[in-house]
């Protein structure tokens, strides 16, 4: 469907702030009126599809989620490390670069002997990895100390009728 110039921007702004009312205001939409229009054009099936395929096209899927921890959980220094002869380590952020593994780090701080690299964190990464899949059940336990009393009201329907 062809937007109209407002609707266009109504879709924009919403996509910014997240508030049907200030998208109004925002796309040019009378004050007085945006807080029933800019709800109004979020119920318009054509700008709630818009709205909608926009967010799928930056909201991160939980299979790249899973991916990215995969990726922390498999990191290690080996990716931003060399040894040379003499068994000293050095930084080879190239190397990180290569292999598209730059995401793996954390921070990068400056020392007064260098730089300290972080990385994620493998561990972390396998414990939310392991909760996606319902590997880790919490288990918690209750203490009754006082009895539990259950009555039970019949009603005129639980009760069947003798046969006469």
């Amino acid at each position: 469907m062809a937007f109209s110039k407002k609707q266009r921007v109504f879709i924009e702004e919403y996509l910014k702030c997240w508030n049907a009312t200030q998208a109004a205001i925002n796309a040019g939409y009378s004050e007085k009126t945006a807080y029933s229009i800019g709800p109004e054009n979020l119920k318009k099936p054509d700008i709630a599809d818009e709205i909608s395929r926009r967010v799928s096209d930056i909201v991160m899927s939980a299979d790249e989620a899973l991916t990215l921890l995969s990726d922390q959980a498999r990191s290690s220094v080996d990716d931003c490390m060399d040894i040379d002869e003499d068994g000293r380590a050095k930084l080879n952020f190239s190397k990180m670069k290569e292999k598209g593994k730059l995401h793996l780090i954390k921070s990068i701080t400056p020392t007064t002997s260098g730089i300290k690299v972080e990385l994620h964190s493998s561990q972390r990464a396998l414990e939310l990895i392991g909760k996606a899949h319902g590997l880790f059940v919490d288990k918690v336990e209750h203490e009754i100390t006082k009895p539990i009393v259950v009555e039970h009201i019949f009603k005129r329907d639980d009760v069947e009728e003798p046969d006469a």
